[in-house]
């Protein structure tokens, strides 16, 4: 029989998921942000400098004073490179409020292409969200002798068969 905890367990579990989930969805945000996909990349400066803090994030890097975005503005063509540059610095509080935005100078221009917004507000961060805040529950498994004529054998032969539960 399966050990069960005491009722006093259920606050501390909860707290620990939520802490998890909150910091997960953090990083898996950072990340997404971080392509072309989901930003706009010319140098691909923009796409590297998405940061999470506990305070509002301000726009104030220039990309002329960063290797190799610097090189690649002044380069004709379609070279760009997508480098995160900060990671979240630590793990944050789900109570408190966390901003993830973008240190490039020229962030307000770079948001008119509606990337960023597109994924933010569309369904996809919706399902994001979803998944990562999801209460998982363990996979359990019974390992058993089947009976000749159980799932997958043949005439004569036993298996070892498993139910999920």
């Amino acid at each position: 029989m399966a050990k069960r905890k005491s009722v006093d367990q259920i606050m501390p579990d909860l707290e620990a998921h939520m802490q998890a989930s909150f910091n997960d969805l953090i990083r898996t945000t950072m990340r997404r942000l971080a392509t072309k996909k989901r930003s706009p990349v010319y140098t691909g400066f923009f796409a590297s400098s998405w940061k999470a803090a506990s305070s509002p994030i301000q726009p104030v890097d220039k990309v002329e004073d960063y290797v190799p975005w610097s090189d690649l503005r002044k380069q004709k063509g379609a070279n760009y490179q997508i480098k995160a540059r900060f990671y979240p610095p630590k793990q944050f509080n789900y109570k408190r409020r966390v901003y993830i935005g973008n240190s490039a100078e020229y962030a307000i221009y770079a948001l008119e292409s509606g990337k960023v917004q597109s994924f933010v507000q569309g369904p996809e961060m919706a399902r994001l969200v979803k998944e990562k805040f999801k209460e998982r529950k363990p996979l359990i498994s019974i390992a058993s002798a089947a009976k000749e004529g159980a799932f997958g054998s043949t005439a004569g032969e036993t298996y070892i068969g498993y139910t999920e539960i």
